[in-house]
């Protein structure tokens, strides 16, 4: 997990403790006022709770004390005496949103573990962070092979729909095994409109889910983190260093800058398969124009078979044809 998103749900976290404590005070100084009897109860519980736990550190408890025993028939009464006067049974209750936790953000004993309710609210964090919009509407589970034409693709035994199906279940197979996958980079090419992105999306949700810190960024933007790199020494492209999975979308629509995109583009990549960190890639260009834009010393990084799957896409656009329903 990143660790500026978990410093972020930690103090989140000790705001929503703060707001329960005094949503707890706010109902004990309620019943103080209005209703003195269940007042006195409660007084009457802690006394016991309290002098229980002294007895216990002076080593005078008694054996004889049955402390469930009273605790259960106080709390009947107080419960009872609640809904009777019109307030919920439970309004006297600790406040928490999560009863597993109780709002703390971690379960367990001796070992901590991040609850599910924390790791549900990371997971919304990076979906923000990274650019998806919170919908999910690019995933695995809504992906529609009918909207791709199920005719073959001229000079191919398949269809676009055919082969979009094979890719899918490639993409899916490899987020859902990653850091195991066969292969650690991904380079998505194609023309627009076949689905790139879409892959692209579906993964880095799949990974989200399975708690693997990834980033999503259009290749414009990419350039512009690298370029503030390049010219102000700025730092904020470490965060392209260190995703664990870091997905490029786009590369190719992005203005060139001589001596500088190239650079920089290959430091990037060359320094995330040294520390074995995995980069995903869609981009518009065939393989040719991909070398001649980019140079054969970054074209040979993203085609070694051994470290990198091509997915070439093929087919009709279909934002303007196939069988795009409305």
């Amino acid at each position: 997990m990143r660790e500026d998103l978990l410093t972020e749900l930690e103090n989140e976290y000790a705001q929503l403790r703060a707001d329960n404590e005094r949503t707890e005070e706010m109902r004990k100084e309620k019943i103080r006022m209005e209703q003195p009897r269940i007042y006195e109860l409660t007084k009457e519980r802690e006394n016991i709770v309290f002098g229980t736990l002294r007895n216990i550190v002076n080593g005078t408890a008694s054996k004889a004390e049955d402390l469930p025993e009273r605790m259960e028939k106080l709390n009947e009464q107080i419960r009872t005496l609640l809904t009777e006067n019109g307030y919920p049974a439970d309004f006297l209750a600790p406040v928490y949103h999560c009863p597993l936790c109780k709002d703390t953000g971690r379960t367990g004993e001796t070992i901590k573990e991040p609850c599910e309710c924390l790791k549900k609210a990371y997971q919304q964090k990076l979906r923000k962070k990274i650019g998806l919009n919170g919908t999910r509407a690019e995933t695995f589970e809504t992906f529609d092979a009918s909207v791709f034409p199920d005719e073959k693709i001229p000079g191919l035994d398949f269809t676009q729909r055919e082969m979009m199906q094979l890719y899918k279940t490639v993409c899916e197979k490899w987020a859902n095994e990653y850091p195991e996958a066969e292969y650690r980079d991904l380079l998505l090419t194609g023309s627009t409109g076949l689905g790139k992105t879409f892959l692209l999306r579906a993964m880095a949700e799949r990974l989200i889910e399975r708690d693997i810190n990834v980033l999503i960024i259009s290749a414009y933007k990419m350039l512009e983190i690298l370029r503030k790199q390049y010219f102000e020494n700025d730092d904020s492209a470490n965060e392209l260093l260190d995703a664990q999975v870091l997905m490029i979308d786009d590369l190719g629509s992005e203005p060139l800058m001589q001596n500088v995109t190239v650079e920089q583009l290959f430091n990037l990549l060359n320094e995330r398969q040294n520390r074995n960190l995995s980069t995903v890639i869609s981009t518009n260009l065939e393989m040719a124009k991909f070398r001649e834009r980019y140079t054969e010393r970054i074209a040979s990084r993203l085609r070694d078979s051994r470290s990198c799957k091509v997915i070439s896409l093929l087919g009709k656009d279909i934002r303007t044809g196939g069988n795009l329903k409305a």
